[in-house]
């Protein structure tokens, strides 16, 4: 009998198959109709499998949310089992335990590292812990040996662990409204840690005593900063708390905004106003208008991106730590993969990246560059924090 019992719709078989797999290498063994054994009722042997699994993981997407056979098997589930649902398309389910939370695997690469299978992954194996690999024995799993485990860092609190990698920075020639300033290349970031949302006008008085935000709210991002501001704060925060905070690099804030994907915006080709606030009036490549609020909204406002950030597109611009070089991709093309880039030496002025509430939709995608003078402050201008661990 399996560990896990996996409800899908067979339209789906090609987007569930790597995640069986990825199951299957972390040592669970998984049941999902393609490992029927011949000469058996179909019927009862998904009962008895029902029955007899651990946990039950529902996969929604825009097939299997109207499939009376899935809904049938996650009802089961629901009544005997633990229940996971992880989710791979852009639905909003409406009714019973489709209001539940689910693992967000909409722009999942098939990386064990991506948060949201992590968290998929950490909600399995706090009920149904995985088999010692050591001991396991399986045709796809071979081991010879076991390393001890690795520490994991110590998080503050709202920071995720971002695995690195190799990605392209910049956009394709074929993108729209790119810049002439976001040649493609290939970079290499390391791990880091970054905060799921921008600093907030709250954490900002408590550190400093003082609010320069032009719209008040403790949960609303602080802005009317300039990157001078951030430097001083980030350097309260770090003498207050004895952890080490920075800006994050252009790179590792664009690889953190993209989590994976290579479209225009990490909600895909288009970014709505039900996704990110920016002027809806002006939409991005000629898609529907939408909502234009005129003012920031909280941190952790709209639904998070693939590695768990909140905000990411839109709402405040947010500071990076590198000068800004408008050749400076240019040169790192030429120099082949660059490992954690950390911009000109010297310059003007300093990044922002993201966009905001006031912009038009083509200055949130993923790849925009902009840039002003360190001490210049606007009511757009905010920052989020990366964390260093110590070693």
């Amino acid at each position: 009998m399996s560990d896990i019992f996996l409800s899908y719709s067979q339209k789906d078989e090609e987007r569930v198959r790597p995640i069986v797999r990825q199951l299957e290498n972390l040592g669970w063994s998984v049941f999902w109709d393609r490992n029927m054994p011949p000469g058996k009722s179909f019927y009862d042997h998904i009962e008895e499998q029902l029955e007899a699994a651990r946990c039950v993981v529902v996969v929604w997407s825009e097939h299997s949310v109207v499939s009376d056979w899935v809904l049938a098997e996650a009802e089961e589930g629901k009544s005997r089992k633990i229940l996971v649902l992880l989710r791979i398309d852009e639905i909003k389910p409406r009714l019973g335990f489709r209001h539940l939370q689910a693992a967000d695997l909409t722009y999942w690469n098939n990386d064990a590292s991506h948060a949201q299978f992590k968290a998929c992954i950490d909600a399995i194996s706090a009920l149904v812990p995985p088999p010692d690999l050591a001991k396991k024995t399986s045709p796809n799993i071979s081991v010879t040996s076991v390393e001890p485990p690795v520490a994991k860092p110590q998080l503050p609190e709202n920071f995720v662990l971002i695995k690195g990698g190799t990605f392209m920075m910049g956009s394709p020639k074929s993108e729209v409204d790119r810049g002439s300033d976001e040649t493609q290349h290939e970079v290499r970031v390391s791990d880091f840690a970054m905060c799921r949302y921008a600093v907030t006008q709250e954490e900002w008085r408590m550190v400093t005593g003082s609010n320069p935000s032009y719209f008040k709210g403790d949960n609303l991002p602080v802005e009317n900063v300039n990157w001078d501001d951030c430097q001083a704060f980030i350097n309260r925060l770090n003498q207050k708390t004895g952890r080490m905070y920075r800006l994050p690099t252009e790179a590792e804030w664009e690889y953190a905004c993209r989590a994976g994907t290579i479209t225009p915006f990490n909600t895909g080709e288009n970014l709505t106003t039900d996704q990110a606030n920016y002027n809806g009036d002006y939409p991005y490549h000629n898609y529907p208008k939408g909502e234009c609020r005129g003012k920031t909204v909280p941190v952790d406002h709209f639904e998070t991106n693939g590695y768990g950030l909140y905000n990411m597109h839109g709402n405040v611009w947010e500071w990076c730590g590198d000068w800004y070089g408008s050749d400076y991709y240019e040169e790192c093309r030429a120099r082949g993969i660059v490992e954690n880039p950390q911009g000109p030496e010297t310059g003007s002025n300093r990044v922002l990246r993201g966009g905001c509430w006031i912009n038009v939709a083509r200055y949130c995608r993923s790849a925009d560059r902009a840039h002003d003078s360190p001490s210049f402050r606007r009511y757009h201008f905010g920052f989020r924090l990366v964390f260093v661990p110590k070693l």
